[in-house]
């Protein structure tokens, strides 16, 4: 199972994803994954070692993948194409390295064949393959970029990426072994940190607290001209993710990271606040604008506010909505229990067949829409802020444990009658996506609170830009 590929570097089209170890002797090595088309397109963990813990130089050890010395009759189990996304870490509890694999079962459901594979080793080189999978929940197509850990409170947790539904994007489950069985978890969320778009996400402990890790995802690009996700995009916010009372995932914004960009907590460059933003109406949706002074030019800032009281059937934010209140929209539904369901829904509600036909309103399907992401059984405190970071396309919400990222689309400026260009936030901007006329210069508000059928505190609202502006 050690032998190079026969028509090339086993890395002739790509390497992909990996870990990095300290090896017995304290030097790093990586593991990663080589692809080579040739072969169908199969995939294989090749190991490169350094000559340091630092990682200053590696050596390549060849085209030859990771040495299995499990018989043969082991790697039958799994597919011969999906073999990827190694992540290494010495189990002390069993004092070896253990290696999980993003992998297929070879046989059962063509689209619930997704499952990990573990491998073992004493020494780094020598791996043992073990003949069952280590995780197969029966429910996806293929796990990505796996982690296993161990957080102070006794729980093992298992997080890894799906870009199939249900449930896609970096999720996790809980055991009380490293073995499994792992739990989906009640937290109301299935499992996810966060919706679909905040992908791929791996974590180190946080320096001198053993109870954080620190988590790295990424969201991908969306390309307007084709209407299409692209596998590629910009480095998220990192995210402090610890464990509750229950034991289930709460992931935070890192205050260090915020710190970096907006200034000190005491020195935030706030240009507008607000101690209360109230907003009444009985039996109806009403809406108040937030008017902030801003760059349109630039779209980035940090929004931070609180929810106090409040008594409606839902309440939230319109981000960059028209005339029409077409705009992508967070919502905050209040349940009996006391809890909230929080929800981040297209600007464009999808109609049946028969009235887009009827009035020509031809709506685009996207794969997300209408409702991207939905966290349910939120815990509100009042003294719990909520924070939204925007940078041009690309938002980050934090709220009650969990995190929403996407991508809401920046009205382009356009110019008027007089020579001037319309690009104030919150002013008038020619709407020249999803399905406006691109002649038809529209009011675009950047952020707008609302409330439907109900009262709603917004309080200690803040709007900060970041320090270097």
């Amino acid at each position: 199972m050690d032998a190079g590929s026969k028509t090339g570097p086993c890395t002739s089209d790509g390497v992909w994803t990996g870990s990095a170890i300290l090896d017995p002797h304290g030097n790093m090595q990586i593991f990663y994954t080589g692809y080579n088309l040739s072969e169908g397109g199969r995939q294989v963990i090749l190991r490169a070692p350094a000559g340091d813990r630092h990682g200053t130089s590696f050596t390549k050890t060849g085209k030859t993948p990771i040495r299995i010395v499990s018989p043969e009759s082991y790697r039958a189990a799994f597919e011969d194409i999906d073999f990827r996304d190694p992540y290494v870490f010495f189990n002390e509890e069993e004092s070896r390295y253990w290696m999980l694999v993003g992998t297929r079962l070879s046989s059962g459901p063509k689209w619930t064949r997704g499952c990990l594979a573990l491998l073992t080793s004493a020494d780094l080189q020598d791996w043992s393959l073990e003949p069952t999978p280590f995780y197969a929940p029966n429910d996806m197509y293929c796990p990505e970029c796996p982690e296993l850990f161990r957080l102070p409170n006794g729980k093992w947790y298992l997080v890894y990426s799906r870009f199939a539904a249900p449930d896609s994007g970096t999720v996790y489950r809980m055991a009380d072994s490293p073995y499994g069985p792992f739990r989906k978890p009640k937290d109301g969320s299935h499992g996810r940190l966060d919706g679909r778009r905040w992908y791929a996400a791996k974590s180190c402990p946080k320096a001198s607290d053993p109870s954080k890790r620190i988590y790295f995802g990424w969201a991908g690009d969306f390309n307007n001209e084709d209407k299409k996700w692209l596998w590629g995009g910009d480095m998220a916010l990192p995210r402090e993710v610890s464990a509750n009372e229950d034991g289930y995932l709460r992931i935070d914004p890192v205050e260090e990271a915020l710190t970096a960009t907006f200034g000190v907590p005491t020195e935030k460059r706030h240009c507008f606040s607000n101690p209360c933003i109230r907003i009444s109406s009985i039996g109806s949706t009403s809406t108040e604008l937030l008017d902030a002074p801003m760059k349109s030019e630039r779209f980035e800032y940090m929004l931070e506010f609180g929810i106090g009281p409040h008594d409606a059937q839902s309440f939230g934010l319109l981000f960059r909505s028209d005339a029409d209140m077409r705009g992508h929209r967070l919502s905050f539904t209040p349940s009996s229990s006391g809890t909230v369901d929080l929800t981040l829904l297209t600007d464009l509600p999808p109609l049946d067949d028969f009235w887009a036909d009827q009035y020509q309103l031809y709506v685009p399907r996207n794969v997300d829409g209408p409702e991207l992401v939905r966290h349910c059984g939120l815990s509100m405190k009042e003294e719990e802020k909520i924070r939204l970071i925007v940078s041009a396309e690309l938002i980050q919400l934090f709220c009650g444990g969990r995190s929403i990222t996407f991508r809401v689309p920046v009205p382009r400026p356009t110019k008027l009658t007089n020579g001037a260009t319309n690009g104030a936030v919150n002013g008038v901007t020619n709407g020249t996506h999803g399905g406006h006329d691109d002649h038809a210069v529209q009011s675009i508000k950047e952020l707008t609170f609302f409330v439907e059928d109900g009262e709603v505190e917004f309080r200690d609202v803040r709007l900060s830009r970041p320090a270097m502006q």
